[in-house]
């Protein structure tokens, strides 16, 4: 099976390709805002280098969020335009910015934590459960102060840990990228989940009001 995997969710823009569950090319780009203007190059740039044509894909996996919200929507857009694009539509699998934790522990429950909020007082994390690697909660954003009661339930906890109060469990360092996304979708089976955003809370832009 060859998976891409697309991951503009965060502070880069990427993609990968794995085949049978193994990511043999990758492409990174580290960038805040373009997500837009360089995606569909860089994946061009990626399946050419490597010798492959879209049609040849079997899935296309994406990272959904939550996140910068702009770059997911950039992400899932492009997923689905390009599963579309082909003559037998490719499917397009939507995998949880903590799914997509390079290096996320696939034993146990796991709590995996990203970076929401970044500035005291206002400081919160993206969290999820994951069992066996993949979610069985809804992404949700959390306190410090709530941290403790959910920690209590699982084995480890994974992700960007920065900042994470001491819970009592085994820590695991990891980010998402393109290539564990390409991973996880590579592993599923039956149902797909369906590229779809998730942003977990509304967005803080405002329209600019009148003069």
């Amino acid at each position: 099976m060859l998976v891409l995997g697309i991951n503009t969710a965060g502070e880069a823009c990427e993609a990968a390709l794995a085949r049978d569950g193994v990511v043999f090319a990758v492409r990174s780009e580290s960038m805040t805002q373009g997500h837009d203007a360089r995606l569909a190059p860089l994946i061009e740039q990626l399946m050419r280098e490597n010798g492959f044509a879209f049609v040849e894909l079997d899935r296309i996996a994406v990272v959904v969020g939550p996140g910068s919200f702009t770059g997911v929507r950039v992400g899932v857009a492009f997923a689905r335009g390009l599963s579309l694009a082909a003559a037998t539509p490719t499917p397009a699998v939507g995998v949880s910015s903590l799914e997509s934790l390079d290096g996320l522990p696939k034993d146990g429950r796991v709590l995996g934590l990203l970076p929401a909020k970044r500035r005291p007082p206002e400081k919160t994390w993206w969290a999820q459960i994951l069992d066996r690697g993949r979610g069985v909660s809804e992404p949700m954003e959390l306190a410090a102060e709530n941290l403790h009661a959910i920690a209590r339930d699982v084995d480890a906890i994974c992700g960007v840990l920065d900042g994470v109060p001491d819970l009592g469990n085994p820590r695991v360092s990891a980010a998402p990228t393109a290539s564990a996304a390409a991973v996880f979708a590579d592993r599923l089976s039956g149902s797909l989940p369906p590229p779809r955003p998730i942003y977990v809370r509304a967005p803080d832009a405002k329209p600019m009001g009148r003069p």
